[in-house]
């Protein structure tokens, strides 16, 4: 196979040598409402890749993503951290044969970390791709959790813009009794 980047030949999705040259993140933490919110990259950096989520070789680019940035980042808080800690995803629904957001949370699973997957799910399935933001104030997603009540955890989404659909998360969360320590995305692409 080739490399998504350079087009090297490569065992991964991403080169060794891309990832060591073109892919070193730059880890920024947004504040969005009571939320923060740490992205590894800035939108417009990762945009060929992110926009990989509407094509079938996508997950394999985010499978990498996940391995190169999400894994490694739960090895060091664990290093910090005593308890057992749980991670869900924004709306893990299948597009194109997989769940871009599972691929991320699925690269966290490791000894401490406990990965559910699809229980965050959005009742309204509107597109916010574009939109501006009394769209997406008018058109909530309308969140169904279904997961394991009373409980830390770290919110997982792949790109955040105005912050609403993570804080709507939040407070869905929040119902169940759900603490959530903070969000974790790949990119940020402020409004």
């Amino acid at each position: 196979m080739r490399c998504y980047s350079c087009g090297g030949l490569s065992f991964r999705a991403v080169c060794e040598t891309c990832k060591n040259t073109l892919f070193i993140p730059t880890t920024q933490t947004r504040r969005i409402g009571t939320l923060d919110v740490i992205s590894f990259y800035s939108y417009t950096t990762l945009e060929p890749l992110l926009l990989t989520k509407h094509k079938p070789e996508g997950w394999r680019i985010y499978r990498e993503l996940g391995r190169m940035l999400f894994r490694p980042f739960m090895q060091e808080f664990l290093e910090h951290d005593d308890g057992a800690v749980h991670v869900i995803g924004v709306d893990e629904n299948v597009h194109s044969g997989y769940s871009h957001v599972a691929q991320l949370t699925h690269a966290m699973k490791m000894s401490g970390v406990h990965v559910q997957h699809g229980v965050l799910r959005a009742r309204n399935r509107v597109n916010y791709s574009g939109k501006p933001l009394q769209y997406r104030l008018e058109n909530p997603r309308d969140f169904l959790y279904t997961g394991k009540t009373n409980i830390s955890a770290i919110l997982v989404d792949d790109i955040v813009t105005t912050g609403m659909t993570l804080q709507e998360a939040q407070k869905t969360l929040a119902n169940h009794g759900v603490d959530v320590l903070f969000a974790l995305t790949l990119a940020s692409a402020r409004e």
